[in-house]
Formats: C-alpha cells, sequence, structure tokens
C-alpha cells in the first residue's frame, strides 16, 4: 500500500517539474530584423542627483566590462548613487529614414534616457536623495524607448545618455538592442509579458485555489490547513504582484498606495508571512502538535520582520536589513522542515506520507531557488573568471596588435605628410593659374570668391584684359574632386587661355572659340574621363558707355544678370532655336555651341557661379538655390560688387552652419560702372 501511494506522488512531481520547465522555455524563430547592438558600447561615470545631460560632458567615463546581473551595484554598491552611462552609435543603412526603438530587457533601479540631449522617456521614479520617498523602482518590464526619425543623425554618430539611479540590485543587462519600431515593440512585449504579466496568471490561480481551500474550510472541515493553506495562496497572489506593480492602477506614480508603503506591504511583510504561514501550514498538515514556547517562536520571529519593515524609513534601509530580517523570519520555516524529516523517518505511515508530500514540495522549491542561485550567482562569477582569463590573452595580443598598428601607423604619417606637401604644392601653383586681376578694370566694379573644398580645387577661372581693358571672362567647373581634378583644371585653363588669346582681334564667335576648345581638350587629355561645365564670355566697349557682351554656355548653371531698367534678377535661359550644348571634354558626342548677346548699361550686374553655391545642402537636406542669391543681389543692388559678395557668403555660411560641404565655391560678379 505504502508503494502504490508513493509511486503516483513521484509522478505527479515529475510531470509538475516538466511542465513548469516547459511553460517557462519559449521557442521562437531566430529574428532576422535589422539591429544595431549595444552591448559593448556602454560607458559609465558617476554623477549627481540634479545632474544634466549637459552637465555628462564634462565628465570622465570608463568602459562598462559587464553587462549583467547586479553590475552597476558591483561598480557603485546599493547606496543610490546616480551614474550616467552613455553609448554612441552610427546608422546602418536598413534602418535610416525611418522612426526607431531601442530595447532594454531590464534596467533597476530606476532610470532616464537622452537622445542626441533631447529627453525621450523613463521608467520609475528618480527622487533627489536616497531615501526619497518618492523612490520608485522601473518593475520587471522591458524598457522601450521610441526614436523619432527627425531626432536621429542620419550620418555620423548618436549618443544615447541614460541617468540611473544605483539603488539596491543596479542592473543593465545584455541583449540592449536599436531596431526598427515594429521590431521594438514586439520584442519589448515578448519580454515584459514573460517577466512581468507573466505572473498575472498565477495570481489567478492563486486566488482561484485559495477560494478553493477557504470554502472547504467553511464548508467542509474547518481544519487549520485547509484555512492556512488559503491564506498562503492569498499571501503568495500578493506579493506577485510586485512583479507588474507598474500595470497597478492604485500603486505608485499611478496613486493610490505610495510605492513605498507597496514595497513594505506586499514585498516585504508579505514575504515574512509566506514563510511564517507556510511554516504554520506544513506543522498542522503534518499533525505537529507545536509547544506554547515553539508558537512563541514562530510568532516572534515574524513580528519582529514585520514591524522593522513596517516602520522601514526608506527602500534603501529596507536593502540593507533584508540580509539581516531573512534569517529571522527564516526561523520557523526551518523548524518545521526539521519536523518534516523526523515526522517522515519515525512517525505513523500516515503521517510520514504527508511529511512526503510537503519535503517533496519544498525540495522542488528549493531546486528552483538554486537554480535561480546558479544563475545570477555562481555562473556570473564563473564567467567573470572566464573573463579575466580571456583578459589577460587579449591584453597579450592587444599589445602585439598595438605595436605592429603603431608602426603602420608611422608609416602612413610619413605617407600622409608626404601627400600633405605636394598638394600644398598643388595649391600654390594652382593659385598661380586662378587669381582675380590685381589692377583696376575700367568701367567694371568685380568681386571673386573661390573656395575650394580642401587644399586644390575643381573649378577654375580667368580674366582676359590687357591693362584695365576687360576682354572676356571664363569660369568652368571639372568633373570629380580632389588631385585628379586639380590637374585636369591646370590642363584645361593652358588650352583655354591660350585658344582664347589667338581668337583676340578676330571676327570669330564666341561659340566657335569654345568649339576649338573642346576639341583641343578631348585630344590632350586622352584617355582621362573628366570632363568640363563652363561659361566662356567677352565683352566690347560701346560709343554710349554701354558693353555688349557675348556669351556661350557648355552645360553649365545658368548666370543670374540684374537688370537696373528692369528691377530684378533673372536666369540667362537660351532660346528655343539654340542647339544642345552639352560638357566640354565628352568625345563621341556631337556638341555645339551658340553664342546670346545682351547689353550691361551702368549699375547692371552679372553673376556667375559654380553649381557648388547652389547646391549646398544644409542639415534638413535642403540645397541653398538661387532664390537667396536673386534676393541678396536685389537688396544690395546699389552696393560695390565686393560687398554683395561678402554678404552672400555670410548668408550661405549661415544656411548651412555646422554641416560639412560638399564641393568647391566659385563666384565672379560683374558690374557695369
Amino acid at each position: 500500500m505504502r508503494k502504490c501511494a508513493f509511486l503516483p506522488l513521484r509522478h505527479v512531481f515529475a510531470v509538475v517539474l516538466i511542465c513548469s520547465l516547459f511553460l517557462l522555455t519559449s521557442c521562437g524563430k531566430q529574428n532576422d530584423s535589422p539591429r544595431i547592438y549595444l552591448d559593448n558600447d556602454f560607458y559609465w561615470a558617476l554623477t549627481g542627483a540634479n545632474s544634466a545631460p549637459e552637465d555628462a560632458e564634462k565628465l570622465k567615463f570608463e568602459h562598462l566590462d559587464n553587462m549583467g546581473y547586479k553590475n552597476l551595484m558591483d561598480l557603485v554598491g546599493i547606496d543610490g548613487k546616480y551614474v550616467w552611462l552613455k553609448a554612441e552609435f552610427e546608422l546602418i543603412p536598413e534602418l535610416k529614414n525611418d522612426d526607431l526603438s531601442m530595447v532594454i530587457p531590464y534596467l533597476h533601479y530606476a532610470d532616464v534616457l537622452y537622445l542626441n540631449g533631447k529627453y525621450i522617456d523613463d521608467y520609475g521614479v528618480m527622487g533627489e536623495t536616497p531615501d526619497d520617498p518618492l523612490n520608485q523602482e522601473a518593475g520587471y518590464v522591458a524598457h522601450l524607448f521610441d526614436f523619432p526619425e527627425f531626432y536621429l543623425n542620419q550620418e555620423g554618430k548618436n549618443t544615447i545618455l541614460i541617468k540611473v539611479q544605483c539603488l539596491g540590485h543596479a542592473t543593465i543587462t545584455d541583449g540592449v538592442f536599436i531596431g526598427l519600431r515594429q521590431d521594438g515593440w514586439r520584442t519589448s512585449d515578448i519580454m515584459t509579458f514573460w517577466r512581468s504579466r507573466f505572473y498575472m496568471f498565477f495570481e489567478g490561480m492563486l486566488i482561484l485555489c485559495a477560494s478553493f481551500f477557504l470554502m472547504l474550510y467553511f464548508l467542509y472541515k474547518p481544519l487549520a490547513s485547509l484555512r492556512r493553506f488559503a491564506f498562503l495562496n492569498i499571501l503568495t497572489a500578493i506579493f506577485f504582484s510586485i512583479f507588474f506593480i507598474t500595470d497597478l492602477p492604485w500603486a505608485g506614480f499611478h496613486g493610490g498606495v505610495p510605492f513605498i508603503w507597496y514595497v513594505k506591504t506586499a514585498k516585504s511583510t508579505c514575504f515574512f508571512a509566506i514563510e511564517f504561514v507556510f511554516s504554520m501550514f506544513i506543522c498542522s498538515f503534518i499533525e505537529k502538535k507545536m509547544k506554547s514556547y515553539e508558537v512563541a517562536i514562530q510568532y516572534l520571529s515574524f513580528l519582529i520582520c514585520v514591524v522593522c519593515s513596517i516602520l522601514a524609513p526608506s527602500y534603501l534601509w529596507l536593502v540593507k536589513k533584508t540580509l539581516i530580517l531573512i534569517p529571522i523570519s527564516s526561523i520557523g520555516f526551518v523548524y518545521s522542515i526539521v519536523c518534516a524529516v523526523i515526522a517522515a523517518r519515525k512517525a505513523e505511515p500516515k503521517i510520514q506520507e504527508k511529511a512526503k508530500v510537503v519535503l517533496y514540495a519544498v525540495s522542488f522549491l528549493l531546486i528552483i531557488m538554486g537554480i535561480d542561485v546558479i544563475i545570477k550567482g555562481a555562473f556570473r562569477n564563473m564567467m567573470s573568471g572566464r573573463l579575466d582569463y580571456l583578459n589577460q590573452g587579449l591584453e597579450e595580443e592587444i599589445k602585439s596588435q598595438t605595436k605592429r598598428l603603431l608602426n603602420a601607423k608611422e608609416s602612413l604619417e610619413h605617407d600622409r605628410e608626404m601627400s600633405l606637401k605636394d598638394m600644398r604644392m598643388a595649391a600654390i601653383v594652382q593659385n598661380k593659374f586662378f587669381h582675380a586681376p590685381e589692377t583696376a578694370l575700367k568701367n567694371w566694379d568685380f568681386a571673386v570668391r573661390y573656395e575650394p573644398l580642401s587644399l586644390v580645387s575643381g573649378d577654375l577661372f580667368n580674366f582676359y584684359h590687357d591693362g584695365e581693358n576687360l576682354n572676356g571672362v571664363s569660369l568652368f567647373d571639372a568633373s570629380g574632386h580632389g588631385v585628379a581634378a586639380s590637374l585636369v583644371t591646370m590642363l584645361a585653363e593652358n588650352i583655354i587661355q591660350q585658344t582664347y588669346n589667338e581668337a583676340l582681334g578676330s571676327e570669330e564667335s564666341v561659340a566657335a572659340i569654345l568649339k576649338r576648345i573642346n576639341y583641343r581638350f578631348i585630344e590632350a587629355k586622352g584617355e582621362i574621363e573628366n570632363y568640363l561645365t563652363g561659361i566662356l564670355l567677352s565683352t566690347k566697349e560701346n560709343d554710349d558707355g554701354s558693353c555688349t557682351v557675348t556669351m556661350t554656355n557648355a552645360g553649365h548653371p545658368y548666370p543670374l544678370f540684374y537688370s537696373v531698367d528692369e528691377g530684378v534678377v533673372e536666369e540667362m535661359l537660351p532660346t528655343a532655336d539654340m542647339p544642345y550644348t552639352g560638357p566640354v571634354g565628352l568625345s563621341g558626342f556631337g556638341v555645339d555651341y551658340s553664342d546670346m548677346s545682351f547689353t550691361m548699361k551702368k549699375g547692371d550686374i552679372l553673376f556667375l557661379y559654380t553649381d557648388g553655391i547652389t547646391e549646398m545642402p544644409n542639415k534638413e537636406k535642403l540645397d541653398f538655390g538661387i532664390d537667396p542669391i536673386k534676393q541678396i543681389i536685389e537688396k544690395n543692388k546699389d552696393c560695390s560688387a565686393e560687398e554683395i559678395a561678402k554678404r552672400l557668403m555670410e548668408r550661405l555660411a549661415d544656411y548651412i552652419k555646422d554641416t560639412p560641404r560638399t564641393d568647391d565655391v566659385s563666384v565672379i560678379i560683374l558690374k557695369r560702372m
């Protein structure tokens, strides 16, 4: 009979264990959404309670080597110090131009997050001091932070700052990532369910179980064990509610019961009450008749812990005194287990079976608690030791690699210095080729702005003049940037100047001159793929003081012309009957050029430019355009050419601010005097 009774109990225990492991294990397909993991990118620094993001910039950050349970507590203790956590990241192509989310699986105690200096969200309530009664932990939910697209730097670094109040077992776990918003929401919901809201299922089961045993107690048989088991379920249900306190509408910052009092009652007092009721239940279940002093010890250990919890001045006090209160509260529980062990060996058969049931249940509980300790403690220490071992090997490897990198760096620095020296020489030569006239020009006021993107430029210009008499002007833009484009400009300028000077005094049109330049440039550059866009113009003085300007365009941005008679600035657009005019230097294309003639009177302004100024973007990726140029010319039409150029460049600098430039800038302003 004893064997038959024992086997079902063992089978039931095995089934419960297997079902529990299955229930707490989830399987799913591997996530293939694009993500940026930040586990190795966090740095930390101590700060104060009132520290702001701008204060964090002045702190000295250290790398956060461990992402795991109690890692922040190991660094700063349990006394509620404040730290900044910092991480930087750059967006990968799959995550650009979209709203993103950041997920932190677990962060304790309370925190607030900023992205690029902008507040995003916070979890828990961070008081001004560790003893502040307003303090509230963030709970067990996964932390989800939404990053709007316009808060993110699509190019370059983004900075995350998290201010954490390290009260108690302060922790930030690994698995922190940034991904698409739907991926972040889905992952956060799954984590929050298993770590927090999953306990609501147990709440229902415990309350249902408590109701059932209370019904048995009142309607069937008033046994103390039934009543105590019902109370044990009710107390356990209240204790588990702390896992989803952030969802409770009557506790914490939602209103109603202050968080500190909820911790004192639901977390501390209920825990001690569970131990007390459980020990009393075990004694009544195995029909242990307790003596008066044994009952007194049970009640005394329980009351001491409850009174200390209720009178605790702060959450920090509870954290510090827990290691003392738990052993005191465990006196009765340990005593009841000892009684169960004795009963399982020496009592009559009926009591022995009951004692075995108790011992199996307690063994299962201790196994689960042991696994938790191993995962959070022993495994953590083992990994820490393993990491120390690996770090020693890595340090040696890093030293070796660092030495190699330093040698390579020295070689690269030498090569870089030689390249810069060559670039500076090329810039000096280029400046000798391209510069504004050093003498005044008769009847002309002019200004030039020539600003290369780097030391050398792909833009080229020239004034063709005989003393103070202006004959013509050229402005060209070579494709590409850097040294290759600058070499092309010097080759092109030699051809342009020689060809133009040969035609001076002849009746050859400007369009014909440009066509000959195109032929010579194609022949001279050979296999070089660079080409030119540009403007070539000639000037002819008239007896009435005006000037006839003849211009031809080789695929270049259209010049702007301000006419005193019209009072507006207009683009010099070609007419419908003009032939296609392509760039200079593209072999195999049948390009042709045409002349455009117009008269400039006193006060008229001609504005020549390369696309480096109109296509200059600001931080919103919007180009500068030609409208601001028109406005500046019209507003400053009575000013000198130099003053117009100055105000234009000031307007451009204010428009782009700190946005990196993307092209060379060249501007020529000709004002008729």
